[in-house]
């Protein structure tokens, strides 16, 4: 083992306990996949028997809690049982259980110890506490060594000893009465600091800064100190596309502190992070010259030029940044969005590394599909894994290791191909996402298409982000938009701040190119606007950094944090409505 570890490729910050855990790890991985891909393809391969496998262990385990008896457990054989005598469901059926299980009642949703309660974004509303069991993250260890093979047959497997770098803004945690965590599935926690010094890079009390920018400086800075980095994970490409857009700005200071092995002093840390950092942080002028060259060529596959061992960056896309970043900071290196993970449970994997399309996982979360067009019935008729077809969209329904049944958390999914006999799926849109004024249903994806095609029709403009909302979020408001039985959408567009897209103003011109866009894309819409019962959308541009102040907005009034964080694309709130509003170039 010391023989192979002296000629492998490995990352400059490592001690030799570092070295030894990651050495270890990586190899019983590697040993572990085979195991795991030949269970994964058996019951691929037999899908509908795994699900019914699956189900029985579930029922068993939690037959005795006081969910399973008010809900005849007992009675539930198979799925088309559970199908027949369990209702669907949503957050509100299980708040008064959560409830009790906050204040420290065991054996309510689930048999096993509830190691800490996990807690949705709340971006587009308030949050969900949902229980997390230590078999939750068994489960999700299986999927992410699925990825981490898969991504090694595509672009080569990285070095046992090269370290990954993992964005992270320390978010804002609660404790139950019993003193339990309540905070996102994204955390580190006392318990994984042996981990995470040996696959990351960022000293331990860096891990502390809940401050965005400091958070990422510092993530940047000593991850810019390793060329041998292995892996880049966002976990959000808008987070990567950030984290660079810093690096361009800012980085004559990140190349003088690493020629000197200080910290910029207009860093606002922490003064026991601080001196944690500095300790951590050797001056190595032969690394800064290097960027030092590399950032003066500029930008354009920046990524690839520091960091040329990189096998892939890790990021989940929710607007279009990965072909953001491919155009310019990750030219020639792949980007991943690997996993299809939700607090609720973990739905789906990669198992290509390429395309944003994810193989169900049997074993995991028992699935049911109800048709798209059938989504709005009161008790729509569902589909089991086997029963759906290619081509076909439909609302996912879920019965997971959280202890929710037949579970609507509102993704909307298409089914593009089959792993054996396993749906593979490409995630489409969130039913509460919809723009649906009168049942005309216009997807995120056709209002995404729109903006794009009217941002277009501006010559010189880049787009930034964008937002919407149904004009009836202004009733109750001084605004003199909303009247009485109008209804429109309320677009917002920022663009990128780029010298020679400051004067770009919208035009009739602009909101006609919109408006033409979603009537190509939605026959119902096209219907609505031709009777005039839905009118031309008000489409504005936003002065540059609303988004910012949106997502420091939401991140303060919810419990969505940085790592978890998606701009939402309806808006729901009249707080978030009143600041778009106010932020309009008029």
């Amino acid at each position: 083992m010391c023989f192979h570890i002296s000629y492998i490729r490995a990352s400059k910050n490592h001690t030799l306990s570092s070295i030894l855990l990651l050495y270890i790890l990586s190899r019983m991985v590697k040993l572990f996949s085979i195991l795991i891909w030949r269970q994964f393809d058996a019951r691929a391969k037999d899908p509908r028997r795994a699900q019914e496998d699956c189900l029985k262990s579930l029922l068993k385990r939690n037959a005795n809690t006081a969910y399973g008896k008010r809900n005849n457990f007992s009675n539930i054989k198979c799925l088309e049982d559970l199908r027949k005598l369990h209702p669907l469901t949503t957050y509100d059926h299980y708040e008064q259980y959560i409830e009790r299980m906050v204040n420290g009642e065991k054996n309510v949703l689930l048999c096993e110890k509830v190691s800490r309660f996990g807690i949705t974004s709340g971006t587009t509303g308030k949050g969900k506490l949902i229980p997390v069991s230590r078999k939750r993250y068994t489960s999700l260890l299986a999927i992410l060594i699925l990825l981490q093979d898969g991504i090694g047959k595509k672009y080569g497997y990285q070095s046992p000893l090269q370290k990954g770098f993992a964005l992270y803004v320390n978010p804002t945690i609660t404790t139950t009465p019993g003193g339990q965590i309540i905070g996102p599935m994204h955390l580190y926690t006392d318990g994984t600091k042996l981990l995470a010094n040996a696959t990351g890079n960022v000293p331990w009390e860096a891990m502390s800064l809940s401050t965005e920018y400091e958070a990422y400086y510092l993530n940047l800075l000593f991850n810019l100190c390793d060329s041998n980095i292995g892996i880049w994970i966002g976990p959000f490409s808008s987070q990567i596309h950030k984290a660079m857009s810093c690096v361009e700005i800012q980085w004559k200071q990140f190349v003088h502190d690493i020629k000197t092995g200080t910290i910029d002093e207009d860093l606002q840390i922490p003064i026991e992070v601080r001196e944690a950092c500095e300790k951590a942080l050797s001056p190595d002028p032969e690394r800064a010259e290097e960027l030092r060259r590399e950032f003066e060529q500029g930008f354009d596959g920046i990524v690839r030029r520091i960091w040329p061992h990189m096998k892939c960056v890790f990021g989940i896309d929710t607007a279009q940044f990965n072909e953001k970043l491919n155009e310019k900071y990750a030219k020639g290196i792949a980007i991943v969005s690997g996993t299809y993970l939700s607090t609720e449970g973990d739905l789906g994997v990669n198992l290509w590394a390429d395309e944003d399309k994810y193989a169900l996982i049997p074993n995991a979360t028992i699935y049911e599909f109800i048709p798209e067009e059938n989504i709005n019935e009161a008790e729509p008729k569902t589909l089991f894994l086997d029963e759906v077809k290619i081509g076909e969209a439909y609302e996912m329904v879920v019965t997971t290791k959280c202890g929710f049944y037949r579970y609507r958390f509102g993704d909307v999914i298409k089914v593009v191909d089959f792993y054996y006999n396993l749906p593979v799926i490409k995630f489409m849109y969130r039913s509460g996402q919809l723009l649906n004024l009168r049942a005309e249903k216009v997807t995120e994806l056709t209002v995404d298409e729109a903006v794009h095609h009217m941002v277009n029709h501006m010559k010189g403009a880049k787009l930034a982000s964008w937002t919407s909302a149904e004009n009836t979020l202004l009733a109750g408001t001084k605004e003199v938009e909303y009247e009485e039985g109008s209804q429109f959408y309320l677009i917002f567009v920022e663009l990128e701040e780029e010298e020679e897209n400051s004067n770009h103003q919208l035009n009739d011109e602009h909101r006609q190119k919109f408006d033409e866009a979603l009537q190509e894309r939605n026959n119902y819409y096209t219907d609505y606007r031709k009777a005039g019962t839905i009118s031309l959308p008000h489409v504005y541009l936003v002065k540059s950094g609303t988004f910012k102040e949106l997502q420091d907005y939401i991140i303060a009034n919810s419990t969505a944090s940085f790592n978890q964080f998606k701009i939402p694309r309806k808006l729901k709130t009249a707080g978030t409505l009143k600041l778009m509003l106010d932020s309009r170039v008029l």
